[in-house]
Parts: C-alpha cells; structure tokens; sequence
C-alpha cells in the first residue's frame, strides 16, 4: 500500500513503530510511504545522519521523497541518479530511502506518480546570507536583532531549491509520453492559484514564482485522480482533488476534512469559560472550559486540546481533544 505525509525536517519520530501502533496504522514491508518535501534527512554529513540511515534501514517499509526547499541540494547530488519503477531516482538509503526526482512518471503498484518537488524558501525575512560577504556578521546581528529568520548560501540555502528550466522541461516532455494523463501528482509547494487559496485561509507569506506558476500551467494540462502536497505545515483537503500534508499520515485516496472542518494547530476554535459539550469514551459530556492549550499537550500535539470542568460531577476532564468537542453548548 501506499501512504503519504507532509515535512519533517529531520524529525522522524511519526516515521516510527511506535507512532505507528498509537494511530493503528499497519505499515509493513510491502509498503511505501511518500513525504511530500522537506524530509531534511539530508542536511549535514554526521553522526546524526548516519544514524538515521541506519535507523531507516532497518525500518520495514520504503520510504520515498520529493525536494523541498529545507535540504542540503550539494550532498543531495553526491549521489548518483538512477532508474528505478519507469523514472529518475536516488538511493539514499538503497532501497529504503529513495529521492524521486523533478519531472519524473513512476509506476508504483499499478498507478502512475508525476512528482516534482522544491519550492521557495519563506523564512527568509532576514535575508538570504553569504558567509563571505564583509557585511555578513552586521546582517546576522541585525536579523537577530530584529528577529528575523534568516538562511546563509551553501549552508542553510540553496539555489536549487527551485527548478532548472532543463527540469521544467523533463517534466512536461514525460508528460506529453503520456498524453498529460497520470493517477497521482506528488509536490512539495503547489500551484499559483491553489497557493493564493491556502494563503488566506492561514498565516502564511507564500509568494508565486516560477516554481508555483509553472505548476499552475500544469494544472491546466493535467488529468489526474489527486494532487499531494506539503509545505504550508497544515493538514486538510484543499478541495476535492488537493490534499495539503504536514503530520497526518494517509493512505492514498484516503480524504481529510476540509479547511474550517478541521482543527488548526495553534488557532484554536474555543476559548476559555466558552460552554460546550464533548465525546469522553462512549458518553457525552457538557462543561465550561478552564484551560486552553493551542498547541496541544505534551500527549498529543496534533491540534489544541483543552481542560474542561463538569461541574454536575465536580471533576476536571484534562486534554480533550478539539475534535472530540461536539459543539457550544447553549
């Protein structure tokens, strides 16, 4: 089967056994699961990235990735493309840790995956920094100062992130094999007007630019059962054929709430003293919230939790769910 998830950036704990039981999801050695970007395995040559290459080696399933805009693009070219499943690849991890690259059609178990990552880096407020520059230790204290994030060239950055106009062209030259028809698009950032929609639902600073526009112009080509992206750290259904990846782990074709139907970390629904009735075990429950935790708990930091007084039993529900909340009580 075949499963997808958003960014991790280095982070791989819901890639884990572990992680695995606690949401019942069955992932064994037939399986593959897609990150959608940002996987951020590849970063620095060290102990740590050895380690997760072990780690990952002797995980069950095959985990596969597209670009994203937070990985080190020189050490991702240390290794050498080949073909694997109809397309462009490299074995980070032989057979266990495989990049898909831009432009490439893959057939995986029976359906077709166009993929195509990078995307625009947006945490660069404080600018994109070169570490040979006379002005650079003035720009880094500034950006602290101002506190600002900021990305140093060849360390933190790279000019990669977005495409080759040689890229660009793979892509639609292998599309135009298949009369611009595929099962799956896999992405890292979306296309123009998909990325305008999302940046008003949310507080995000996402801007076109080449990338995003030549996606768009795909858009309008393309016939596809479903598009998979990451990038803009939500978990949702975009609409009826965009699913936008950041924690969730889906299988494919399975579907997440809409935006407004489903909970956001750090933008919670309820507020303090709001009345409102909840799901605890097969009851239902009414009581007044005391305590909000937008970003959830220590238990669980999937979407904002609360505290929540039943005053009838004068007992103190801790950690309840957003979506195990029903609705406001009158």
């Amino acid at each position: 089967m075949v499963y997808l998830t958003g960014d991790k950036h280095n982070e791989f704990t819901r890639l884990s056994n572990k992680y695995f039981k606690k949401y019942d999801l069955e992932i064994g050695e037939s399986d593959y699961i897609i990150v959608c970007g940002d996987l951020g395995l590849c970063w620095s040559k060290d102990k740590t990235f050895e380690w997760n290459c072990k780690w990952f080696a002797e995980k069950p399933y095959t985990l596969l990735w597209v670009q994203g805009n937070h990985e080190n693009y020189d050490m991702i070219d240390e290794y050498p493309i080949e073909k694997w499943h109809g397309g462009k690849v490299r074995h980070i991890v032989r057979d266990k840790v495989i990049l898909l690259e831009r432009g490439q059609i893959f057939n995986i178990e029976g359906k077709t995956f166009f993929t195509f990552g990078g995307a625009s880096s947006h945490d660069t407020q404080g600018g994109i920094l070169d570490r040979t520059s006379c002005e650079f230790e003035f720009m880094v204290q500034r950006a602290r100062s101002l506190y600002l994030p900021y990305r140093i060239i060849g360390e933190s950055w790279w000019s990669q992130e977005l495409p080759s106009e040689e890229e660009m062209q793979e892509g639609l030259l292998n599309l135009q094999k298949t009369d611009y028809k595929v099962d799956y698009v896999i992405t890292h950032c979306c296309a123009t007007e998909l990325q305008n929609k999302i940046m008003s639902y949310v507080d995000g600073n996402s801007k076109p630019d080449i990338l995003t526009d030549y996606l768009q112009e795909l858009e309008s080509k393309l016939e596809y059962k479903h598009w998979y992206f990451g990038h803009y750290h939500h978990d949702f259904n975009v609409d009826e054929n965009h699913t936008l990846l950041y924690k969730k782990i889906i299988s494919l074709d399975e579907q997440l709430p809409e935006y407004g139907r489903v909970p956001i970390i750090g933008m919670p629904k309820f507020k303090r003293n709001d009345m409102v009735v909840f799901k605890f075990r097969d009851d239902e429950k009414c009581g007044m919230i005391q305590i909000v935790d937008a970003y959830g708990t220590f238990e669980q930091d999937d979407e904002p939790s609360y505290d929540i007084c039943v005053e009838e039993e004068n007992c103190l529900y801790k950690h309840i769910r957003e979506t195990d909340i029903v609705r406001k009580a009158c």
